[in-house]
């Protein structure tokens, strides 16, 4: 053979095989890309369970662990949009149940972007609604439009409890649970369980009730009206009466779980909301109550810079960040001024209600 020839199939024949490897290894990344270690859909389905119980039983430890590994996850480039999205929508309730609001807000934008069909993105979203009605509008529109419905029913049951809907919310909860994993049957298992036992009994009580679930800015009575209607932590008070707002208000106000210049349709700050739920778990007790002034007497800051030593909402403040009912802002600060809609407040005050 022409010895020309010879050399020119040699060529060919390594440029045949450096594209070949080019290729394989454009695969192997597509590969990697698509099937990062640790990402699979079954990772973030055992996380997205981890969340839903720690949203049952608030763990500050295990969220931020949680967190962690989701932001770690997130580093790892996909071409995959529905494992995206599902990646996106699970930081966005892990930011939510730290108290970050802002971050939710964005990740659950993000999840909706990456692909619209993620029905947690509509969950989330939902939660971070500022009233019940907006809430339920979420909700029944991300019903139509996501892959699956359950998550959304579950959630809306919940929504529906919350304003006193309890024969809806029985439908609901009774529709989803069957089909979800047990860690729902858990965080809304007791919610169902009243849903039943009021079913038929939705009146004037519970639309009360509802008005000041679905304020944007709960007054201060509410705050009382809500304590008193949806959990039993003032039975040791009221002796399982039901006072009326007015009364109630003042008695409260008189043992210190308000302000002295508190007024009852004065909006409620977080301030406010961590002085009442304080008060509901001390359950009287001064030393719980001081727990904070004692530990830090004599020190010159506090460790929250926007709550100073020696600030009415203090102790209050510490307390229920420091036990999870309530959250830091933005891992530093409490922003005790910003308003408390019902929405913000209902989820607070059953921990509050809940601890020991």
């Amino acid at each position: 053979m022409n010895p020309t020839r010879i050399r020119l199939a040699a060529a060919l024949s390594c440029v045949a095989l450096v594209l070949a490897l080019g290729s394989c290894a454009t695969i192997q990344r597509d590969i990697l890309m698509d099937a990062q270690p640790g990402s699979s859909a079954a990772r973030l389905d055992e996380l997205e369970r981890e969340l839903v119980g720690l949203r049952a039983w608030p763990d500050k430890a295990a969220l931020q662990a949680v967190r962690s590994e989701l932001d770690s996850l997130a580093q790892a480039p996909s071409s995959d949009s529905a494992q995206k999205a599902r990646l996106a929508s699970l930081r966005a309730e892990a930011a939510l149940q730290s108290g970050d609001q802002v971050g939710a807000a964005a990740f659950a934008k993000e999840a909706r972007a990456a692909y619209a069909g993620d029905e947690l993105s509509v969950v989330v979203a939902s939660r971070l609604a500022r009233s019940v009605d907006e809430s339920l509008t979420i909700l029944d529109a991300g019903a139509a439009t996501s892959d699956g419905v359950y998550r959304i029913k579950a959630e809306k049951g919940s929504v529906l409890a919350s304003a006193g809907r309890y024969s809806e919310a029985l439908a609901a909860f009774d529709a989803a649970l069957p089909h979800l994993p047990d860690e729902y049957s858990q965080l809304y298992g007791a919610l169902r369980e009243r849903a039943y036992a009021l079913r038929g009994q939705e009146g004037a009580p519970q639309a009360a009730t509802a008005d000041y679930l679905n304020s944007a800015a709960l007054p201060l009575v509410g705050m009382a009206v809500l304590a008193q209607s949806e959990t039993t932590s003032l039975d040791w008070l009221t002796g399982g009466a039901s006072w009326s707002p007015g009364v109630l208000f003042d008695r409260l106000k008189a043992a210190g779980w308000y302000t002295q210049e508190a007024t009852p349709s004065q909006p409620a700050t977080r301030g406010d909301a961590a002085l009442f739920l304080w008060h509901l778990m001390a359950r009287g007790d001064a030393k719980t109550l001081s727990r904070y002034s004692a530990r830090y007497a004599g020190r010159a800051s506090s460790p929250v810079p926007d709550v100073p030593i020696g600030s009415e909402f203090f102790d209050g403040a510490l307390g229920v960040v420091e036990e999870g009912v309530m959250a830091l802002v933005d891992g530093r600060s409490f922003a005790p001024v910003d308003t408390v809609s019902g929405l913000d407040f209902y989820p607070w005050l059953q921990a509050a209600a809940a601890w020991r």
